[in-house]
């Protein structure tokens, strides 16, 4: 399988072995599925070939092509134990709730993986390595607690320049778990084959799980969002063409607006895609609308107008819970009202995306 990671050596992290090294069994119990595991499904779809197994008693046995719709003959199994006969050296948690605090549930799924020598990558908000008997049960047994979402401690306010190397694309959304991060990657991959330089800039933590790079941006202090941003694509613009960033949150989200505003003023991006689940009226959770997406673009557009007004130019669709039929016609349906190259990059291709963005950046 390709890897497309962001080119970049891992920063920040302690990261236990290299991109590729790793075989992992992902804990997603109760709730492997497009919305209710998406680091679980990400790393399935982007790193398969690390991926050992997928502990879910609801769904076990089975397969993660039986499961989420792809993933070839992963195994999904019942229990760590299970999991321990297909060789991982690493538990990832597979899913990131609300808060992202730790359950007593995985705080005993972590202690089970250090007993048994495993690596142990976390992505939640609470950290495995500030648990003073699970780091000192890791230190004993030689692995390492990877806390991904913990930021450098060494941010600053924005500067207001964005990044200078090359032009930014910013993949923004109606709502959370719209496909941000999935959109981002297709269009990185897909620009990486037609010989572009891409970067990837992982501002999440399935991003930074997958690339072994990159701030988890919704963990920095507000002050800090912009200037954490700004980091980001600029290290990851090195030698690049464009940098793809992936986005966070929501402008209609009342828990995460702040973080995407943040995000947009900090790396003052050239242009956005605009990714949307065509069969969510609402933000989940909340009694907020969502608008027709001609007027969720201009929302964007003019989010930061008085720095700098920034053009959506595609639109990518996440239609996992379609059939092919009915997400051909939500992409003509998204195309007409909005005048965009519209697509679902999983699904379609991200070509027109491509197309687009390749077109208004000259590359």
């Amino acid at each position: 399988m390709e890897r497309f990671n962001s080119g970049a050596p891992p920063r920040f992290y302690p990261l236990p072995m290299p991109l590729g090294a790793r075989r992992m069994a992902i804990l997603a119990d109760g709730c492997f599925s497009p919305l209710g595991a998406k680091t679980a499904v990400c790393l399935v779809r982007y790193a398969a070939d690390e991926v050992v197994a997928v502990i879910d008693a609801n769904r076990a046995p089975s397969t993660a092509r039986e499961t989420i719709g792809f993933g070839g003959k992963i195994p999904v199994v019942a229990s760590l134990r299970e999991a321990l006969a297909f060789g991982p050296n690493t538990l990832v948690f597979g899913t990131a709730p609300r808060g992202g605090t730790l359950a007593a549930a995985d705080r005993a799924a972590a202690a089970e993986a250090i007993r048994s020598g495993l690596h142990v990558m976390n992505g939640m908000h609470e950290f495995l390595s500030d648990d003073g008997e699970l780091a000192a049960l890791a230190a004993e047994k030689g692995v390492v607690l990877w806390d991904v979402r913990r930021p450098p401690g060494d941010l600053g306010v924005a500067s207001g320049t964005g990044c200078a190397l090359c032009p930014v694309v910013f993949t923004v959304g109606s709502d959370c778990n719209t496909g941000k991060m999935t959109a981002g990657m297709e269009i990185h991959r897909a620009l990486l084959r037609d010989g572009v330089r891409s970067g990837f800039a992982a501002s999440g933590q399935t991003g930074i799980m997958i690339t072994g790079a990159g701030i988890p941006v919704d963990r920095v202090i507000a002050d800090f969002i912009g200037g954490a941003t700004e980091r980001l694509v600029r290290e990851t613009a090195s030698g690049k063409d464009v940098v793809i960033l992936e986005g966070q949150g929501s402008i209609l989200h009342p828990g995460y607006a702040g973080v995407t505003f943040g995000m947009i003023a900090g790396a003052l991006p050239r242009a956005y895609i605009l990714c949307h689940q065509p069969t969510r009226d609402t933000v989940r959770g909340y009694p907020v609308p969502i608008p027709p997406l001609p007027d969720l673009a201009s929302l964007y557009e003019g989010a930061i107008s008085g720095i700098r007004r920034i053009p959506v130019v595609g639109v990518a669709l996440n239609t996992f819970d379609l059939d092919d039929e009915r997400a051909r016609r939500a992409v003509e349906a998204a195309e007409r009202e909005t005048g965009l190259p519209v697509t679902d990059p999983v699904r379609f291709g991200a070509g027109v995306l491509v197309s687009a963005i390749r077109r208004i950046l000259s590359i």
